[in-house]
């Protein structure tokens, strides 16, 4: 029986138990491709009918031979597992929204930018920068969650936004930031990333097209 038939299979239980509720449209699709399912739900039925017969007054005769034996265990085994399935997808949706929204909270704390203080001490290791109009440096230092990056350049289009990264050694970008170009002749902002300073091989800047502005090596 296919994983995802457990699925379908809560909702075929749900439906022999209360028979008054019309067919979901997906699990009426499901039914009309699924042999396994198209099964299950004649089975269920019949132990439904079956059980049914109990509650009649004492003295009516209820044929065993219309009961398979075990039938009533395997339903109910089967119901019992269908639920649980969907209570650990359900858990494990919920843990995955938790888990998203806290790596999309760490995403937008380390690629916001903010001016530094340009009396403030800076630690770590300065590279230099240079392109046919660039021209500065960045100091990489390294922080438990990553890579805090001083950025000082000039040579920037006024009101551009500029992409800051680092680039793994199979080439990808890790974001830094991000931040504009001002009419002023120098900019200094400090950015992150969280690639650790020892896994970044370059450090480069770019347009939010992809345009490269510069790059440049690590040692």
């Amino acid at each position: 029986m296919p994983d995802n038939c457990k699925h379908w299979q809560a909702l075929i239980a749900e439906h022999v138990l209360a028979p008054d509720q019309p067919f979901d449209a997906a699990l009426d699709a499901h039914l009309s491709t699924c042999a396994a399912c198209t099964s299950t739900l004649a089975e269920f039925r019949a132990t439904a009918a079956a059980l049914a017969h109990t509650n009649k007054p004492m003295g009516t005769t209820v044929s065993s031979a219309s009961v398979p034996a075990g039938l009533e265990h395997r339903i109910l085994t089967r119901l019992h597992d269908a639920r649980r399935e969907q209570r650990t997808r359900r858990t494990r949706q919920t843990v995955f929204a938790v888990v998203g929204a806290a790596a999309a909270a760490i995403a937008l704390v380390v690629t916001l930018a903010s001016v530094r203080d340009p009396a403030a001490p800076v630690r770590g290791d300065r590279v230099a920068l240079a392109a046919s109009d660039v021209r500065g440096d960045a100091t990489l230092e390294s922080r438990p969650w990553g890579t805090q990056i001083h950025l000082t350049a000039s040579g920037f289009t006024a009101g551009q936004q500029y992409n800051l990264w680092l680039e793994r050694a199979d080439g990808s970008h890790v974001p830094a930031g991000t931040f504009i170009g001002v009419t002023a002749t120098k900019i200094t902002v400090t950015l992150a990333s969280a690639l650790p300073t020892a896994d970044a091989i370059a450090i480069g800047i770019s347009r939010p097209d992809g345009t490269l502005i510069v790059r440049t090596t690590l040692n």
